[in-house]
């Protein structure tokens, strides 16, 4: 996880601390943060304008730090990629995730372009970004860069874009069932409004390691992106088991979260989808378990839905729900 300055504000204004005593603890914070990261770090202010960054860019891209502050972070990006990198930044300001990852060609010292990993995280305390930059070129497994979340170390929504098809295509083939799960957490978005988006980063990683333990095999457990998560599970015609498995989800999502010293607990409203049985496409399959989710959400939270298909209606089955979801 991205580490950044963690200082309570509220707390140190409410003990008499001046703006300049809290600019200044930032700064030696973020100064720490930058000498102590190997990898390229760098703050950007709301603008874009690169604030500060660490001597690993002089390594990757020639430009020695001085040579980057005060400049604009739009100036180094290839323009084809600068109105997607400058959504994935907006979206942290404007939705409830902390933070975001993406890539982009960045302009070097000598023209090149290298392409980077960004790892980004948007602090409201001081409307500052905090990025940690790969160079991809210098990533052995690119691979695992390109289909992996950063955050969680799942699978990430382009591994499902490869491997669903392949999942399904077996499932006809060799004629056994596919069920796929669509999962949203309930109750997130309040723990994360009122304890803080590193709060929410924590529980998000918590249940991404129970996530993985549910199914027989873990590399098929995929966070979509927020709150969202798929997982994917095969068995034999003659012994699937669809609601045994979302009862295990549920149940282990339910367990309580130490954050920050505090017990916390949400629920998962889970959308079921089966190939053949429901949808014989991946298209098919995704939007039948994304509505079945929120049918879910509908019927309760907390609970599981088995979609049926076209012909018939879907089936709401659920454990109850914990105290406070939203």
């Amino acid at each position: 996880m991205l580490a950044t300055p963690s200082m309570n504000v509220k707390e140190l204004m409410e003990e008499g601390a001046g703006s300049e005593q809290i600019a200044g603890l930032f700064d030696i914070e973020r100064y720490a943060w930058m000498a102590l990261s190997y990898d390229m770090a760098l703050a950007l202010d709301m603008d874009g304008c690169i604030l500060a960054v660490n001597s690993a860019w002089q390594r990757a891209t020639g430009f020695w730090p001085e040579a980057l502050r005060g400049k604009y972070l739009l100036e180094f990006m290839e323009f084809e990629d600068r109105e997607r990198s400058l959504a994935a930044l907006q979206s942290l300001i404007t939705s409830d995730t902390a933070s975001t990852t993406f890539d982009f060609r960045f302009r070097c010292e000598k023209g090149q372009y290298k392409r980077f990993n960004w790892n980004v995280l948007f602090s409201p305390d001081t409307e500052i970004f905090y990025c940690i930059v790969k160079d991809l070129s210098n990533v052995h497994d690119l691979h695992h860069a390109a289909y992996h979340d950063t955050l969680t170390g799942l699978p990430n929504r382009l591994f499902l874009t490869d491997a669903l098809p392949k999942l399904v295509a077996g499932a006809l083939d060799f004629r056994h069932v596919l069920a796929l799960f669509f999962l949203d957490l309930d109750g997130f978005k309040a723990i994360n409004d009122t304890m803080g988006h590193q709060a929410g980063d924590i529980l998000l990683q918590t249940v991404a390691s129970r996530l993985r333990l549910c199914i027989s095999r873990p590399e098929n457990c995929v966070r979509l992106g927020g709150d969202e998560f798929v997982l994917m599970e095969t068995w034999p015609c003659e012994a699937f088991a669809p609601e045994d498995l979302a009862t295990r989800v549920i149940t282990a999502v339910n367990e309580p979260v130490c954050v920050n010293g505090c017990e916390v607990r949400v629920g998962a409203s889970v959308g079921i989808a089966l190939a053949p049985l429901a949808g014989k496409t991946p298209a098919e399959l995704m939007a039948l378990a994304d509505q079945a989710m929120y049918s879910a959400k509908r019927s309760g939270k907390n609970r599981f839905v088995l979609a049926t298909g076209a012909d018939g209606p879907a089936c709401p089955l659920g454990l109850e729900s914990p105290g406070g979801n939203g």
